[in-house]
């Protein structure tokens, strides 16, 4: 067999649980550094070619600490230790004796790279998207890891970790780090977490198994698809859905959603209807660009009354959004006060305000029996008839002292010890 194709035969896999023994006992005794436990989330991986063992790679939990990489990645102190789970450290990396194969090396951690984030997933549940790993300079130049297109970032400040404490071990290593996701560096600074079949945000997590996608599937299989019919890949509801169920995982952009649904098994790809792959970026930001937003918006309104437990309490809540121009769209809201969810949404145009837009707010909405509150702009008359005769709910609003006349006659009737 010639050099070249002995190289195209080698391949990398997990060591067997029986196998991690003789891994243990060869990194040991052959690896400069020896072998003491790896910290964290370990993996250890074989190279071979047939049934010779050609080399080890091991890997771990990433640095706590790495000035160099932690400024290339843009991350804050609270992003970083909420993050570094995603983070992996090649640890040790040994060609076993006796094995000569010129650019072997290299393409062992092309190998490895590939399959990497998908054997952390399955392994410990979760996805990895940055690699790294520390090399000494004075004993190697790390060409294997340029040579496998790894990106080389600069040294450490030559520390070293013992129990809780760091002391300066006068060998400063170079740092190089590789990228298991085109989207890396914004899934570690953005405002949202993939791990498993679930997206966890900073402040909030829902598991996908808890999202009941055929209603969902149903409640917007009437939007009108503004693509041409030639050529369509994804049907609309299928990307619709998938879109949904994503941001109330957690993810807040196109990219996000993206993300988000490449990372699904394939059973559940086939629950949104999806029998191949997920949607790509670019076909989810032109849907979502396209679509009737007035339609979409009372079909997921109405899928969440229903998904939700007996919805008892309301707030009308008005925001402008951020990024929207000279112009300021300004929206007023209702929001389900426990789990903190969008039901009904309108725009306040520029000629009117909040008060003329509650009953459009409502319309179609079922709050029966719920308690609706809003600020004291919203304490008028007809808010509080159309909430308690036309939606049979009732309404907690605030009296400030400019509406003297009512904050009287609230006083005369000695409300104190009453119950609102």
């Amino acid at each position: 067999m010639c050099e070249s194709q002995e190289l195209r035969s080698v391949t990398v896999r997990l060591a067997a649980h029986e196998e991690t023994a003789l891994w243990d006992a060869l990194m040991r005794r052959y690896h400069y550094l020896g072998l003491t436990r790896m910290p964290g989330q370990a993996l250890k991986y074989v190279a071979t070619t047939g049934d010779r063992w050609l080399a080890l790679i091991g890997w771990s939990s990433a640095a706590l600490k790495c000035a160099v990489r932690d400024r290339y990645i843009g991350w804050e102190s609270e992003r970083k230790l909420s993050r570094l789970l995603y983070l992996t450290n090649n640890v040790r990396f040994l060609i076993l004796p006796g094995v000569r194969m010129k650019n072997l090396a290299s393409r062992i951690l092309s190998l490895n790279t590939k399959r990497l984030s998908n054997d952390y997933q399955s392994v410990y549940g979760h996805p990895s998207f940055l690699a790294e790993t520390f090399v000494d300079l004075s004993r190697y130049k790390g060409t294997c890891y340029k040579a496998a297109n790894w990106h080389y970032l600069g040294i450490t400040k030559g520390y070293s970790k013992n129990g809780r404490y760091y002391y300066e071990n006068g060998n400063p290593k170079g740092v190089f780090i590789y990228s298991l996701s085109k989207q890396a560096i914004t899934l570690l600074t953005s405002d949202f977490l993939p791990a498993g079949g679930t997206i966890m945000s900073d402040k909030s997590r829902l598991a996908l198994t808890e999202i009941p996608v055929e209603g969902l599937k149903e409640k917007i299989s009437a939007i009108v698809d503004p693509r041409k019919r030639r050529g369509i890949r994804h049907p609309l509801t299928n990307v619709l859905s998938l879109s949904v169920a994503a941001v109330l995982c957690g993810a807040r952009s196109y990219i996000a959603i993206a993300e988000w649904a490449s990372y699904l098994s394939r059973d559940t790809l086939l629950r949104f209807g999806c029998r191949r792959k997920a949607p790509s970026e670019p076909t989810i930001r032109r849907i979502l660009q396209k679509i009737d937003v007035d339609s979409f918006d009372r079909a997921i309104a109405s899928w969440l009354l229903e998904t939700l437990p007996k919805v008892t309490a309301v707030a009308i809540d008005g925001k402008t959004l951020k990024g929207s121009g000279d112009e300021k769209v300004h929206l007023l809201s209702a929001v389900v006060h426990k789990e903190g969810v969008v039901i009904g949404q309108t725009r306040v145009d520029r000629k009117t305000n909040e008060i003329t837009r509650v009953e459009p707010l409502f319309q179609g909405l079922n709050i029966e029996g719920a308690v609706v509150t809003g600020d004291a702009l919203l304490t008028q008359r007809e808010i509080a008839r159309h909430l308690v005769e036309d939606k049979h709910a009732g309404y907690c609003l605030t009296v400030k002292d400019n509406q003297e006349t009512l904050r009287d006659d609230i006083e005369a009737l000695r409300m104190e010890a009453f119950p609102p």
